[in-house]
């Protein structure tokens, strides 16, 4: 059993007072959390990383398996399209949710003319922005994102390049530290 770090009198999670009368356990130890949440989340956070590196060994040693694997692409789609109209549908019922697209910001947005004037690619765009693989495209939607592709990257070869660039030194940098 881990011992108290605050002070007697205060949460070790969240930082609150614990009212007065309450500040030792029936066993006489100082009572370490506030509420049985702060518990239960100081205790998950403290086997996260237990859980984490045991995750890890299983999936070193292939015992793991993504269960979403067993899944069609199509299963897989409608499980996240689900996700999603269940979160909002919850939004709507709590009277919570707002058209994102009432926003002035996104007003602004929405009225300024698309990057992509290429329709075929535009649709191409907003399909795999819904999740579909490129590979998943129609040959005609496909081929017209391809060379939309090439094009930009032949465009922006510097600023893709100095990207990389960045990123890698940016790894590079962390592998040093460690």
């Amino acid at each position: 059993m881990s011992s108290k770090v605050e002070p007697i009198g205060i949460c070790d999670h969240c930082g609150d007072p614990i009212p007065r009368g309450e500040w030792r356990t029936s066993h006489g130890r100082p009572r370490r959390f506030c509420s049985v949440d702060c518990r239960n989340t100081a205790n998950s956070r403290a086997g996260a990383l237990i859980r984490s590196v045991k995750a890890k060994k299983r999936v070193a040693a292939g015992v793991w398996k993504n269960p979403r694997s067993f899944l069609s692409v199509k299963e897989n789609r409608e499980l996240n399209v689900n996700a999603a109209r269940k979160g909002r549908q919850r939004e709507i019922a709590e009277g919570r949710w707002r058209n994102p697209a009432l926003d002035d910001a996104a007003r602004e947005k929405l009225s300024r003319p698309r990057t992509v004037t290429d329709p075929l690619v535009h649709r191409a765009i907003e399909l795999m922005r819904q999740g579909m693989k490129l590979r998943e495209l129609p040959a005609e939607l496909r081929n017209a994102y391809n060379a939309y592709s090439r094009e930009y990257e032949r465009e922006h070869r510097d600023e893709i390049r100095a990207r990389q660039r960045a990123a890698y030194k940016k790894r590079r940098a962390h592998r040093v530290r460690d």
